[in-house]
């Protein structure tokens, strides 16, 4: 099991809101984004996942950078569990920022697939809700579909996979805060086709949400995430 208090090269993020949605999504779609020896995980046969996690990271988040926010696509694989059991283990296909300088340290510190800068972001508290769009259009508008959140202290554990160079790498991610998820069904938001998703066709598809998960908005929460070591 890790041992999240002492991995080489952690740096742990302070966020203020952390929304994430699984959403359904034909295996056909995607296995072919999904490098070896890793598996997407199905829910259904021929079902799989995929997820958009979206944080505000106030100032001082990451040395003396701005508040900035940002959106992260993966797709769910089968996870290692001689490393432990998470809540998921992820591939992560695409990741973008309104920060630059926050975009040049996910490449060169974490391997992470930067897609590019946002123009405008809106991160709404009540109803909890985000929007992402850049320079060639929107790419999401994602909202939480349950009516009743109850918060409660925790933390999740996650693995997270990147592909560099020809070669997988993972880190363990921890995540803590104020956090509450469901499996409730209800129409989440919209998603556009939009170079983001990688190919994904997602344009006038209604997306089925499988779970969410939430951070109390403006309750601090922290991302522990140390440098990926290679897998392969």
């Amino acid at each position: 099991m890790i041992n999240h208090n002492n991995q080489k090269g952690q740096i742990v993020w302070n966020y203020d809101f952390a929304f994430t949605t699984f959403y359904e999504v034909e295996t056909d779609a995607i296995e072919h984004l999904i490098p070896k020896p890793l598996t997407p995980v199905e829910v259904a046969p021929g079902i799989s996942l995929f997820s958009l996690i979206a944080f505000n990271f106030p100032e001082g988040a990451l040395g003396s950078l701005p508040e900035f926010q940002e959106l992260i696509l993966s797709l769910i694989v089968t996870p290692d569990l001689s490393r432990g059991v998470p809540k998921s283990a992820m591939y992560i296909l695409s990741l973008g920022s309104t920060n630059q300088e926050h975009l040049d340290h996910c490449v060169s510190y974490y391997k992470l697939p930067v897609f590019g800068q946002f123009s405008r972001v809106n991160v709404q508290h009540d109803p909890y809700a985000v929007e992402y769009e850049d320079h060639q259009g929107p790419i999401v508008s994602m909202k939480n579909i349950h009516s009743h959140p109850e918060y409660s202290e925790g933390e999740r554990y996650f693995q997270a996979f990147v592909k560099d160079a020809g070669d997988v790498y993972v880190a363990d991610v921890l995540m803590k805060g104020n956090l509450f998820e469901h499996q409730q069904a209800g129409e989440a938001g919209k998603l556009w086709n939009h170079p983001f998703f990688q190919g994904i066709d997602v344009d006038g598809v209604e997306p089925v949400t499988y779970m969410q998960i939430l951070n109390k908005p403006g309750s601090p929460g922290q991302q522990f995430y140390p440098r990926p070591e290679k897998f392969t």
